[in-house]
């Protein structure tokens, strides 16, 4: 609870303000209130209330108003405070619930700080103290008998904010105070200490005449209002402004230090920060100390001393600034530096001579002062410690690249890099606005270029003030290649290269190779384990490696991923200083074999992953003996969520295949890229684009490697994986093109199961365009080949193909024995998801046969599978068969529903085939309901779209719809037309559409 005085009467709780009743009954709980816990009689509280004439029933009354108020605080939910007994009433409450005892406290704390000389806790108590103030005391309970009281108090209010000028002013203020001051004596001509305080303020300001001019207006003021003249204290401080007495001026001796260093002209962005730094080290009654930590170059001196400037008035016993070189290879010690500060102090006299008394000393020295103490660039907690002052009063700032976290009770502030707006307003205050709003784009550039790194902008800016002849977009151009980055970031004494250098080589051996290793691999953000897998390392070693190089701020913690693993990225410059070290410092076979045990890592994972879900399309390629365990923990975490796994880690795979093919790595490269494409979760719920992602990324780098290192068999896997990927976007031509290359190089290698797995991929494409024949031969050799190979999930993959195609083709028997051999292979396989493949196609098996019941169960079972899990792709195609089922058995609205789902995903992802056979689901919707024009719209849209993709089979089935919506709409000749088409493409291709037509027209 919160009861306030200083200004309207309110009781507050946890909810906020309550309700108090009239005047009278809210004047008694005042005059309890300022009881402060002691019994007030009942007759003190008939005469507050009622004054020299209280009614008879005065007595009574003040029992129902007591009831009256106990009655509010219950409705609140509030404690009872008011406590009753035989001698009269009084108010329980808290010092720290009533805010005239806590202004009164804060008051008298006050008064004796600045007893004790220490004005700058005075006031500060003081202006803490008035912050209670809300208006006048009292306000709201009327002209009570209370009023003494009130204006005891606004007297006392008065008389402190006096009392905090002076404080102010003897902590060295002036100008600061000149605008409360002027609006103080405005308010209150008379309060000649006020009128002082300002003639005082003016005079340090410099603006003598205007002081002097004051003192006359107050003079004027007191003799025409009061009739009396200036008092003596008034009449002093204008002699002495009178005679320029420089004892009215701040006091600043010889021994107040002044060492801040000039605040930085272009500092720019760092407002949380300052706050949060001003916050914890302007604190009265306290010595706090903050740690600024982070890597060099990040700025951590710049924010220093940037705040060190902004609180200084704080600390009128003045800023000491030392200097402890912990980043370079000789630190300071605390001998070295205590003795550089007892000089400073006092010349004349030599420090003592072991580091206990120069401690004594010092703390000494700073004993009852508020002096702001700035320890730059710590090594250690063990270093700082003796530079700590002893009591309260000072305030500590240290920065470090280490993170100091054994510096008990310290605040700590762990500097980032700048946010985008702030790096680009530094890189601008550094070249000038005119010059960087020319190349808007290329001053972005150049500040991400820089990672963000302050230091490496300072760098930057600096050249292009140097060389005006420059363009921004020049300098951009050559921080764009990495391999010099860091040779551009060099101007005078600063260089970037150097700065990090210093970290690095005060890291033990462990840490050092880390760093090389993590540099060399190039990756954005990765797990621990990929660490130890560069060391050849226990996983708790690497990790306790990765938290040292955290600790000095070379490497960032990127938050916990997914499966709840700790992720971890260098810094772009860091990145690339750690690659030159690998390159200088590491022989090819080290680095190579780093590279290897990390690929063969993710291998192992996804080898893991495929013995739980199993991949529905046969790998090409075995590669368990390429795999290297990473441990049980991490593979439990990852066979759980697979896809988010893949997710987390595609960018990180695609740049480490990358890494491997540039050094012919080409065995590892090979074995990561094809073991990828094979998977279930790797590859087919992304968004598509042009650019065809990581999958075409791992394959372009793998087959150029291949290539130049004439190794046939990969080049032939990879090959055979871009004809898979072509098949994932629905480029059938390139697809059957690169399979087809690739199943010549298998065949002429005799590789059995690469000549297999080539041959059910283009049994696939095949089927795809239309050339079902063709998709037959090929389906038929892959299965006499796989049989013999004992890999059950690869004969379901094959007898699922070979029965939809056999469908197509009107082969029913044959369809049907297929797709149960598959759905039989799968279950042997323990592939779920290839099961729920084969019931979609068992569900348009039923369809075709006019089954509608049985096509609806399959198509239900199929979504099952898939329903729920992160197969989006897969779940929509369940959804689309499930809705032909719906539409057949008159169900048009639950069909519409699904339909639409499916289609919303298919767009979401950037299937173009599902797009488009999902439109022609939709279309058929449409018709089915008589909507002819929406179900035109449609049709027509998912013809342009088999038109772009060259599926003659999926255009002829559109347009046989197509040719309904025309008959209906009265158009018959144009029904007849695309009839006609529809035939004859399903005649090419050998359809079973061809004969059904054909019976149809004939009848």
């Amino acid at each position: 609870m919160r009861f306030s005085l200083l200004g309207p009467m309110e009781v507050a709780g946890p909810s906020g303000p309550i309700a108090l009743p009239g005047v009278k009954p809210r004047t008694l709980l005042a005059a309890l209130l300022l009881g402060y816990g002691r019994t007030v009689p009942a007759e003190r509280l008939i005469g507050v209330v009622w004054g020299e004439e209280p009614p008879t029933t005065a007595r009574a009354v003040v029992q129902t108003y007591v009831a009256t108020l106990r009655r509010a605080f219950d409705a609140a939910g509030l404690p009872q405070v008011i406590v009753s007994d035989r001698n009269g009433y009084r108010a329980d409450v808290a010092e720290d619930a009533l805010d005239v005892r806590m202004f009164e406290r804060l008051v008298e704390r006050g008064r004796q700080a600045a007893q004790g000389g220490d004005h700058t806790e005075a006031a500060d108590l003081f202006r803490s103290g008035l912050a209670l103030w809300r208006g006048p005391a009292l306000g709201g309970i009327g002209e009570s008998f209370l009023r003494a009281e009130a204006t005891r108090l606004d007297e006392l209010r008065l008389t402190v904010t006096e009392e905090r000028v002076d404080a102010d002013l003897a902590a060295g203020q002036g100008p600061r105070l000149l605008a409360e001051l002027t609006e103080l004596v405005a308010l209150h001509p008379t309060r000649e200490r006020l009128r002082g305080g300002l003639m005082v303020a003016l005079y340090r300001s410099g603006r003598q005449a205007e002081a002097l001019e004051a003192y006359e207006r107050g003079r004027k003021v007191l003799a025409d209002e009061l009739g009396i003249d200036p008092g003596p204290e008034l009449r002093q401080v204008h002699e002495s402004i009178l005679r320029s007495d420089t004892a009215l001026l701040p006091a600043v001796t010889s021994r107040t230090p002044r060492q801040l260093p000039s605040p930085p002209p272009d500092f720019t962005g760092r407002a949380p920060e300052l706050a949060a730094l001003r916050a914890t080290l302007v604190r009265p009654g306290e010595m706090p100390v903050a740690v600024v930590s982070g890597a060099g170059g990040v700025g951590k001196s710049t924010l220093v001393h940037r705040i060190a400037h902004e609180i200084a008035e704080h600390f009128p016993g003045g800023q000491l600034h030392l200097e402890l070189h912990g980043s370079t290879g000789s630190p300071a010690t605390a001998e070295e530096v205590l003795g550089r500060v007892l000089r400073d102090f006092d010349p004349a006299t030599t420090p003592p001579g072991s580091l206990d008394e120069r401690v004594a000393r010092y703390r000494t020295v700073l004993a009852g002062t508020r002096t702001l103490v700035v320890l730059d660039d710590a090594a250690n907690e063990a270093q700082v410690r003796p530079l700590l002052p002893g009591g309260p009063g000072c305030a500590v700032i240290v920065t470090s690249r280490n993170r100091l976290p054994a510096l008990a009770g310290a605040t700590f502030c762990e500097l980032g890099v700048l946010p985008a707006d702030a790096a680009l307003d530094l890189l601008t205050r550094i070249v000038g606005a005119e010059r960087a709003s020319t190349e808007p784009a290329s001053a972005a550039e150049i500040t991400e270029l820089c990672g963000q790194l302050p230091l490496a902008i300072r760098v930057a800016g600096a050249r292009l003030v140097s060389r005006r002849q420059w363009s921004l977009s020049r300098l951009a151009n050559r921080l764009a290649q990495e391999q010099r980055r860091l040779d551009e970031l060099v101007v005078g004494d600063q260089e970037v290269r150097a700065s990090i250098n210093l970290s690095y080589t005060l890291l033990p051996k462990a840490a050092r190779t880390a760093l090389r290793r993590l540099g060399l691999l190039g990756l954005a953000q990765f797990p621990a384990w990929v660490a130890a897998a560069a060391l050849e390392s226990d996983p708790d070693d690497a990790e306790q490696v990765l938290e040292d190089l955290v600790d000095v701020s070379l490497l960032e913690v990127d938050g916990v991923d997914p499966l709840g693993l700790m992720r971890y990225r260098l810094h772009d410059l860091v990145r690339l200083f750690a690659l030159e070290r690998a390159v200088e410092e590491e022989s090819a076979a080290d680095r190579a074999a780093a590279v290897e045990r990390v690929l063969g890592g993710w291998i192992w994972l996804v080898e893991r992953i495929n013995e739980t879900l199993p991949p529905v399309v046969p790998s090409i390629q075995g590669t368990s003996r390429l795999g290297r365990p990473v441990g049980e923990e991490i593979a439990r975490r990852v066979v759980a969520r697979p896809y988010e796994w893949f997710r987390t880690e595609e960018e990180a795979m695609t740049t480490a295949v990358e890494l491997a093919a540039a050094l012919d790595l080409v065995d590892i490269a090979v074995g990561l890229s094809s073991a990828l494409c094979g998977t279930a979760f790797g590859g087919h719920n992304r968004v598509l684009d042009d650019s065809l992602g990581s999958w075409r990324r791992t394959h372009d780098a793998a087959l150029t490697a291949a290539r130049r290192t004439e190794n046939a068999l990969g080049e032939a896997t990879l090959l055979a994986g871009l004809g898979q990927l072509y098949y994932e976007h629905d480029d059938f031509p390139r697809s059957r093109a690169h399979l087809s290359q690739a199943l010549s190089m298998f065949r002429a290698a005799g590789d059995v199961r690469g000549e297999a797995a080539t041959l059910a991929a283009l049994g696939a494409a095949c089927r795809e365009q239309g050339y079902l024949p063709e998709a037959v031969h090929f389906l038929d050799r892959a299965g006499r080949m796989w049989s013999g190979l004992d890999d059950p999930g690869a004969m379901g993959h094959v007898h699922r193909l070979a029965g939809t195609v056999r469908l197509e083709l009107g082969e029913y028997p044959g369809a049907l024995t297929a797709l149960t051999e598959a759905r039989a292979s799968f279950a042997a396989a323990g592939s779920r998801r290839g099961e729920g493949l084969t019931l979609r196609s068992l569900s348009l098996y039923h369809r075709a046969r006019g089954e509608w019941a049985e096509a609806e169960e399959c198509a239900r079972a199929a979504l099952a599978v898939f329903e729920g899990t992160e197969d989006r792709m897969l779940a929509a195609y369940s959804e689309r068969a499930l809705a032909k089922a719906l539409l057949r058995r008159g169900d048009s609205v639950a069909a519409r529903r699904l339909a639409e789902n499916a289609l919303e995903v298919c767009r979401e992802l950037g299937d173009a085939f599902g797009h488009a056979c999902t439109l022609r689901v939709v279309g058929e919707v449409y018709l089915a309901e008589g909507r002819l024009y929406q179900a035109k719209d449609c049709l027509e849209d998912s013809l342009r779209r088999w038109t772009d993709l060259r599926a003659e089979l999926f255009r002829a089935r559109t347009l046989r719809t197509l040719a309904e919506v025309h008959d209906a709409l009265g158009d018959v000749r144009a029904g007849e037309r695309m009839t006609a088409e529809a035939c004859e493409i399903f005649r090419t291709y050998g359809a079973r559409e061809y004969r059904e037509l054909s019976a149809v027209t004939e009848s």
